[in-house]
């Protein structure tokens, strides 16, 4: 992988304020794209955007509503251009038993982990398509594969993260014929600041950065004939 590729292009970067968000927007840019990062943490994001200026702008909003969506993509066409690649790395986790958890509760975790891929990719892929290419890379999780045994309290976040898988491989099947590329990368438990809210029992295995490794691959010409693949990336 040749990350002196990221040169020039540009990319959109959700849940950017911290963890693996953050250093995907800070590595795409210190490889020479034009990214702009956005997440709900107006103050986080300011120093996001302080690390490299002329080459990260930052938006705050909610990826789950559609206006702040629309407001995302319209700054980065006006500042940048059309985006190339989009990393969908906005996630939500309360930890709670499902008999316990609030119908509002359930929602939230869908909200920004499902709905969240749907609005960004929807209004990405139209400027995608006219070009005939561009990449989109949502990340999952260890909990949303099948297999590995799950935690107390995640069914939400089980489930909505499984979505997310599925919803990749179908939106690979659909843009496939127009040159973009769909991929996922589930990541086991990563030192990010969502790990420790989520239980504190919980121990990291490894850091953001290897994890953005993975995205930045994924994101390469490197990966040119994986779509609608799942890259586990995690130990057995």
């Amino acid at each position: 992988m040749n990350e002196t590729e990221f040169t020039g292009r540009v990319a959109v970067v959700t849940g950017a304020s911290s963890g693996i968000g953050r250093r995907t927007a800070e590595r795409l840019a210190d490889a020479g794209a034009f990214v702009v990062a956005f997440a709900r943490d107006s103050e986080a994001l300011r120093s996001v955007g302080l690390a490299n200026p002329s080459h990260i702008e930052t938006a705050a909003g909610d990826v789950a509503q559609e206006g702040d969506v629309a407001r995302l993509f319209e700054l980065t066409e006006t500042r940048f251009g059309d985006c190339d690649l989009l990393v969908n790395c906005a996630g939500s986790i309360v930890p709670k038993l499902l008999h316990e958890m609030t119908a509002a509760e359930w929602d939230r975790h869908f909200d920004v982990n499902v709905r969240g891929i749907f609005l960004t990719s929807r209004r990405a892929v139209p400027s995608m398509i006219a070009r005939r290419s561009g990449s989109i890379i949502n990340i999952a999780s260890i909990s949303g594969v099948e297999g590995p045994e799950k935690f107390p309290g995640f069914s939400a976040y089980c489930a909505s993260k499984a979505a997310v898988i599925s919803l990749t491989e179908v939106l690979a099947v659909e843009l496939k014929a127009y040159g973009i590329r769909v991929n996922c990368v589930s990541p086991g438990s990563v030192d990010t600041p969502m790990l420790r809210r989520a239980h504190e029992s919980l121990t990291p295995d490894m850091t953001p950065d290897e994890i953005v490794n993975a995205i930045l691959f994924v994101a390469s010409a490197a990966s040119r004939p994986m779509n609608g693949q799942n890259l586990h990336v995690y130990g057995p």
